[in-house]
């Protein structure tokens, strides 16, 4: 989804920034032929799932003969813009601007690194190069791990909380009512036109508007404009008068990654902010970071970084610091300062760890230059679960980047699913976003999907409508507050607006319940065991499976899946761990 987003930067920037350091050997390209070539390597490589392999080469080869030939940065720039244009890669607007956004981030990133062109490519998984993705490093887990016990039995008629969670709000304050809805309508030859209901004045083609963005929102490639988020929190205020608390589990920011301020993000954060304190005075909040925060995206550098007081995200980190100290105390405000990771306990006998996993995005380049546990941040969840291990405290996860996206480098996500399988007696539940689909995924004792599911996550549908969703939220109901509480989540409920149904009626969204997890898929408890069951359900159960599929885009679109497609989903429920489908995947690939 955002990969189409970030191609013109990655591989024009990327290549530029190697050019400098790697030899030219081609013959020089003059803009005619170099657009030839570049059109025959898209074409050959579209029907392959790296396709963006052969246009990579073709880049870095001319990039590194335009240095060879004494060309100024400025001069590459424009003719890299140039090429995105000809090509109709994406919008005028968002060439111009994408490569700016990210160039300065990717070049100080390529500068101190040691890798051959073949080697550049390989970042992308292309040509047998350099994965990396795959540089493993070690951190120390405590192994005396206590025995197993199972997943507990709530009591009947002891007290329950009330949870909302919220996740993938991305307001746009950029969307404009009218505008082309479905923008992508198959423009340049690789279809990346990703974000729609804007209106670039000079960049798109005077075609007649064939699906005007409506007043609230449009479930194509459209973030939502703030009046749906305004009307959301106010619906969610009237039916939900009870909530002991809130999750947020990260993005606020809308999707348009070429235009990311500093100014911009803070007035968003501060808005938001304003509003959920109105809508919800006497409510507590916790929320988690996303990639969308940062400026540009992703960009999260850890302190290591020689050049951090110029480069790193200490402005968001104090801006995030100051907005949540609304709901949390002053010893967890500097540890958001410091790592925008912190943990709180709201209730006696519970605590939450809100985790900054930015730390482990693919796209955080600064990452790269050291990935072994950027800030001490994984070393600072063991510490925190080790701590209400002794104390016989139960934790809940809070986070958004969910450890089994193929978003989270390997090396995270390999030693936070030790981390996860270490302290799951302790870990109560864990809660994502990201994916802004309604999904989760299963851990297993050991990594192997034959043996015993220790723990699950639930990752959230988003309140936006980006990418063909509609809004959504979730209630949960979790065990607790009591002497001896589990604090389990014990049922939840998914409610989403029809906006299609809106549209028609002439009427105001309305959130509507759209299903109870345990009543719709039949299951017993919210236990690993059950959700794992439900896993293998899915395999043979096509009215079940199709059940999922509706509400993983909340009733959207009627989904034609067949069983490859089927696979792939229930491949991606069983790996809790990235980039791993082998290795939890063999019965179903």
């Amino acid at each position: 989804m955002r990969s189409s987003l970030l191609l013109v930067a990655l591989v024009a920037v990327f290549a530029f920034g190697y050019a400098a350091v790697i030899p030219a050997e081609e013959p020089t390209l003059n803009k005619g032929t170099f657009l030839y070539m570049m059109q025959k390597s898209i074409h050959k490589s579209k029907s392959s799932n790296h396709w963006y392999c052969f246009p990579c080469k073709v880049a870095v080869d001319a990039v590194q003969n335009m240095i060879k030939n004494g060309k100024t940065d400025s001069e590459i720039d424009d003719f890299l813009i140039g090429t995105c244009k000809a090509l109709a890669v994406e919008q005028p607007y968002v060439c111009e601007h994408i490569i700016k956004a990210f160039s300065g981030e990717i070049y100080y990133t390529l500068e101190r690194l040691n890798h051959s062109s073949e080697e550049l490519c390989g970042f992308f998984g292309c040509f047998g190069g350099l994965d990396a993705l795959d540089m493993p490093w070690n951190i120390s887990i405590p192994d005396n791990k206590p025995a197993v016990k199972p997943w507990p039995t709530v009591p009947a008629n002891k007290p329950t909380l009330r949870v909302l969670h919220l996740s993938d709000i991305h307001i746009d304050h950029g969307y404009v009512e009218g505008s082309e809805a479905d923008c992508t309508n198959h423009h340049g030859p690789l279809n990346t036109y990703a974000y729609c209901c804007r209106a670039y004045k000079t960049d798109r083609p005077n075609d007649p508007v064939k699906v005007p963005a409506g007043k609230w929102g449009a479930p194509f490639k459209c973030d939502i404009p703030y009046r749906m988020f305004d009307i959301a929190m106010k619906q969610i205020a009237q039916k939900e008068p009870n909530l002991d608390y809130i999750l947020i589990t990260g993005d606020l920011e809308s999707h348009n990654i070429w235009d990311y301020t500093r100014n911009e993000h803070t007035t968003n954060i501060e808005n938001v902010t304003a509003a959920l304190l109105e809508y919800f005075p006497n409510t507590k909040i916790y929320q988690a970071i996303g990639n969308h925060e940062g400026v540009p995206m992703d960009s999260m550098a850890p302190h290591t970084l020689p050049d951090y007081k110029t480069r790193g995200p200490q402005w968001l980190y104090s801006i995030l610091a100051n907005a949540w100290s609304n709901w949390i105390p002053k010893d967890a405000v500097k540890d958001v300062q410091y790592r925008a990771s912190y943990s709180i306990r709201p209730f006696p006998g519970l605590k939450i760890i809100s985790i900054n996993t930015i730390y482990c995005s693919t796209f955080n380049f600064y990452i790269y230059l050291n990935q072994a546990d950027p800030d001490g941040t994984m070393s600072w969840i063991i510490k925190e679960l080790e701590e209400s291990e002794k104390i016989g405290e139960k934790v809940h996860l809070i986070s958004h980047i969910p450890n089994g996206a193929d978003y989270c480098l390997k090396g995270w996500s390999e030693n936070f699913y030790k981390v996860v399988n270490r302290f799951e007696d302790t870990i109560a539940a864990q809660f994502y976003g990201h994916t802004h689909q309604d999904h989760f995924q299963v851990f297993y004792e050991n990594g192997d999907v034959n043996g015993r599911p220790t723990h699950f996550n639930w990752i959230s549908p988003s309140l936006t409508t980006y990418s063909d969703n509609m809004p959504s939220y979730r209630i949960y109901t979790i065990d607790g507050n009591y002497e001896g509480s589990t604090y389990t989540v014990i049922d939840a409920d998914t409610y989403y607006a029809n906006l299609t149904e809106a549209y028609a009626t002439g009427k105001d969204p309305e959130f509507v319940h759209e299903y109870n997890t345990r009543e719709a898929y039949g299951m017993k408890d919210l236990s690993p065991a059950s959700w794992n069951d439900l896993t293998n359900r899915f395999k043979t159960d096509d009215d079940l499976f199709h059940k999922f599929l509706q509400y993983y885009y909340r009733d959207h679109k009627d989904q034609i899946c067949g069983l490859e497609c089927r696979n792939e989903y229930v491949c991606d429920m069983k790996s809790a761990k990235s980039f791993s489908s082998k290795q939890f995947c063999n019965e179903l690939i």
